[in-house]
């Protein structure tokens, strides 16, 4: 409170999260250090990161490089896993342009 007004503040997007995600449905690849690729399904994107399924148990804490469509690969770390579900954070978020863009274009692909 300043006086008689209150200042808002805007809050995150998602306790935890850096960014909003949203649903795709796109194939990816990835490959930890040394590895051959394997292919994965991803189901969430943001800025900050992914999530992914695959049969491939990557550690958490892992750094992996992820190919999505149309960009060179890019450098993630594993934060969670669910059975063979994965949340990957990426080491250098995308440009929110940039994510914003993959979320239309893998919707529904």
């Amino acid at each position: 409170m300043l006086g008689n007004r209150t200042i808002e503040t805007k809050k995150a997007p998602t306790a935890g999260r850096g960014a909003e995600r949203a649903p795709v449905a796109a194939r990816a690849r990835f490959r930890e250090p040394g590895l051959n690729p394997f292919d994965v399904e991803l189901f969430d994107l943001s800025s900050t990161g992914f999530r992914m399924v695959t049969f491939f148990r990557p550690q958490i804490g892992k750094h992996i490089w992820v190919n999505l469509p149309g960009l060179q690969p890019l450098e993630a770390v594993v934060r969670r896993a669910d059975g063979n579900n994965y949340g990957c954070e990426f080491v250098n978020p995308l440009h929110p342009s940039v994510a914003k863009h993959l979320q239309v274009k893998l919707r529904g692909q």
